[in-house]
């Protein structure tokens, strides 16, 4: 297996479990699966235009986030009900505008042997700026987190930093395509946190081992797939639900 590939998987997950804690602590668990299949479409008319399947795959998502910004400050609508008809909708215009069987499969699970040079320079480009930017605003996402009201006081813009957590989402699960899939890469956002929160006792605990975590999958996905011969994508979501499993009976 390159190092390329090693590299570009552990940043994806480095990024996709530090943005997590967030994603599980506003209980966000579904949007962010529910999001990851809204890049299908995206990538199939990246594909179609012979473009690289990130920004087709990031420009649907950044829809589909403004899409729940806007519905759910200005609808009755329920958030549910809207990534429900997202979901349903996303995955019927994936299975339309895909060209060929074998590339829809690999956007659902995922191809990390796709991967070119342009790739990788996206993923050290973007995946340190989402790493930079959930640090930067990590006080202002926790106080949005759990208290709203407390955030305001202190002069947070509580809809400001919810749109800037939003397009981060859709940054990581468009960085992650490729490396597990659309189908795969909600579970890389939420596996390593759960994990860490089953372990650890604050925020500042459970981020540090989310991240580690993070690393810890990634890497055993690897080493999976290297000695059993099966798709890194599946390995590194096995791994982790296996961690995941026993952090239970800590």
């Amino acid at each position: 297996m390159d190092i390329s590939v090693i590299i570009v998987s552990l940043i994806v997950g480095v990024a996709a479990s530090i943005l997590g804690v967030f994603i599980i602590l506003r209980r966000l668990a579904l949007v962010s699966d529910v999001l990851s299949h809204v890049a299908l479409p995206g990538m199939a008319l990246s594909l179609f235009f012979g473009i690289n399947v990130f920004f087709g795959a990031f420009a649907a998502l950044i829809f589909a986030v403004l899409g729940i910004y806007f519905l759910e400050n200005k609808s009755k609508i329920s958030l549910e009900a809207i990534v429900g008809i997202m979901f349903t909708t996303s995955l019927a215009l994936g299975m339309i505008f895909f060209p060929d069987k074998e590339q829809l499969i690999d956007g659902l699970f995922g191809n990390i042997n796709s991967i070119t040079t342009e790739d990788v320079f996206l993923t050290y480009i973007l995946g340190g700026f989402i790493i930079l930017i959930t640090l930067v605003f990590f006080r202002n996402f926790a106080h949005t987190t759990f208290s709203k009201e407390l955030a305001q006081s202190e002069g947070f813009s509580v809809k400001k930093i919810n749109l800037i957590f939003l397009v981060l989402l859709a940054a990581v699960i468009a960085l992650g395509v490729k490396v597990v899939g659309t189908l795969l890469i909600g579970a890389l956002t939420i596996l390593p946190v759960s994990i860490a929160k089953n372990l650890s006792g604050s925020l500042k605990s459970m981020t540090v081992l989310s991240v580690f975590f993070g690393v810890f999958i990634v890497i055993l996905g690897i080493l999976a797939s290297l000695f059993f011969s099966i798709p890194l994508g599946a390995a590194i979501i096995l791994s982790g639900s296996i961690l995941f499993i026993l952090s239970l009976f800590k």
